[in-house]
């Protein structure tokens, strides 16, 4: 590891330096770097400058931290990614804009999503879709249960394209609050729309229509995409 350190932020070329390391092969996923102690001497700095160093790396998702326990090295995954810049994204999902243009993300990811499922799908895969449509026609009348079901329809659409890239940006949309569940008092007339909607997602699919399958989709999304949000 090079510890030539230069002029700016201690921490920050000591991040870099580590990350360096790490890329390079030399502390591979599942290996432990040196102690906080080692790493100061090594540098020649305080703990200030390597704990501040070690701690945005943990971050960025390329070292566990445990007190007592040297830094150990773990493989970045698109799941980590998404957690990174998490905090970044919900502050400005305030923005109407920013906020119009992370849905119409959801939204273009999920429309080439189906349309590529209705292209591919295969009999088993239709069936896992046509369960999870079941689940949310059960779930009609029930606020919660209906949203952890629609929710569960629209990841299997995405899930059903075996993209660990895809599966973590939907999954982090959802988290980051860009899911609009229709309100109102006629909860049973709501959820039958949707129910509606989904039917022609997944008739589409069965048809091996991807033309129809995106429109259906979209159409579905754009009804919810001025929703309030929920809680």
């Amino acid at each position: 590891m090079d510890t030539t350190l230069g002029r700016i932020r201690l921490s920050e070329q000591i991040e870099e330096a580590i990350l360096k390391a790490i890329n390079s092969g030399e502390y591979p996923a599942g290996t432990k770097l040196p102690s906080e102690r080692a790493l100061m001497e090594m540098f020649d700095v305080g703990r200030p400058s390597v704990k501040e160093a070690l701690l945005m790396l943990e971050r960025k998702g390329f070292l566990r931290l445990s007190r007592g326990v040297a830094p150990i090295v773990v493989e970045p995954t698109p799941q980590g990614a998404m957690d990174v810049i998490g905090d970044m994204v919900r502050a400005m999902l305030p923005h109407a804009t920013r906020r119009s243009e992370f849905y119409d993300l959801r939204i273009m990811l999920e429309t080439a999503a189906v349309m590529e499922v209705a292209r591919t799908r295969n009999d088993g895969e239709l069936t896992e879709l046509e369960e999870a449509h079941e689940a949310c026609r059960k779930a009609t009348g029930r606020a919660k249960a209906f949203r952890d079901a629609d929710q569960a329809f629209h990841s299997c659409l995405i899930g059903l394209q075996n993209n660990s890239v895809l599966s973590a940006l939907h999954g982090a949309l959802i988290e980051w609050g860009l899911y609009n569940p229709e309100k109102g008092p006629e909860v049973d007339k709501i959820h039958k729309r949707v129910i509606g909607q989904h039917e022609a997602i997944v008739a589409a699919i069965r048809d091996r229509d991807a033309t129809r399958a995106s429109d259906a989709l979209r159409s579905h999304l754009m009804t919810r995409k001025d929703a309030k949000q929920g809680h």
